[in-house]
């Protein structure tokens, strides 16, 4: 069975992203059927628990626009005393890190296929985050209307 992930947005007049096109390869496509169960995080699921999510309480890592994810990545794998959320829209991408998370086993690592801004006002509780990361944001104009 195919899943079909989407980017996942409520709808405002304002966005805080272009969804770039991109085709996804068979890997990234088998990589949602195979990981995404494990990996990826939904707006719908609500609020979520760090704690029970990971089944720990290290401190919480949010990536905001991870890109393909190769930096997020090797974090989860070197800092494995926390926990790492990333947060992106670019379909390739999160297909790709879910692919490179899942062969890699890493059980410090999810990631929402989302709005940055929906995510964490719905879903991310205030206090939560130890860090916050944003390194090379979208350099695309926006559509303001």
């Amino acid at each position: 069975m195919t899943s079909v992930i989407r980017p996942e947005f409520n709808q405002r007049d304002i966005r805080s992203f272009v969804i770039r096109g991109g085709r996804i390869t068979e890997a990234q496509q088998k990589a949602f059927d195979l990981y995404w169960p494990q990996y990826g995080l939904s707006l719908q699921n609500g609020a979520i628990n760090p704690q029970q999510l990971f089944g720990n309480n290290n401190p919480l890592v949010v990536e905001i626009g991870y890109g393909m994810g190769d930096s997020l990545l090797t974090m989860a794998e070197r800092e494995t005393d926390k926990n790492f959320i990333g947060i992106e829209v670019h379909l390739p991408g999160v297909g790709r890190l879910v692919n490179e998370a899942g062969k890699r086993n890493l059980p410090n690592l999810k990631t929402y296929c989302a709005d940055a801004i929906d995510v964490l006002t719905l879903c991310i509780a205030e206090n939560s985050v130890s860090r916050l990361q944003l390194f090379f944001p979208d350099p695309w104009h926006k559509k303001t209307s």
